[in-house]
């Protein structure tokens, strides 16, 4: 299954990428959020085989999650395979210019179910289609507005 999103933001392309590249704010983000996420070997610079260990309460249940970059082209593609239990999704980010100034965001999520219970589950998915797009869209919408008074804010 597959859910995608994309929105314009008034940040040049090069810019756009490198604040999409700084996790720790995103890793602070999901912390407020209740998750439990851990770098492995923070110290090294942020690329492909990057990678975290993150833990959640979804829908009752403790999810233990391994997240790690496999693709990072600079300044226009950064691919993070998320792997749990009965479960594995492909997240991109795409970065086109559209003028010096201007960068559109692609935001794509690929899910694949590995067991009975993850299918059901992207069935289930599958009939509230509109109400997720729709969803998923206004936090895409919302992230943009964030990178462009982070990018503002550092001008």
């Amino acid at each position: 299954m597959e859910f995608t999103a994309f929105e314009d933001v008034d940040v040049p392309i090069e810019s756009a990428f490198d604040l999409l590249s700084e996790y720790d704010v995103f890793e602070r983000m999901a912390m407020r959020r209740g998750v439990e996420v851990r770098r492995h070997d923070p110290a090294s610079p942020i690329g492909v085989g990057t990678s975290w260990d993150l833990e959640f309460v979804w829908r009752g249940k403790d999810i233990d999650m391994r997240a790690e970059i496999v693709t990072y082209e600079h300044p226009e593609l950064i691919a993070i395979e998320a792997i749990m239990p009965g479960m594995d999704v492909l997240v991109e980010f795409n970065l086109l210019a559209l003028s010096k100034k201007r960068t559109r965001l692609q935001f794509t999520a690929k899910s694949s179910a590995k067991t009975l219970p993850m299918r059901l589950l992207l069935q289930s998915l599958k009939l509230a289609r509109g109400n997720i797009d729709r969803k998923l869209q206004e936090r895409v919408k919302a992230q943009c507005r964030h990178l462009e008074d982070r990018y503002h804010h550092a001008a």
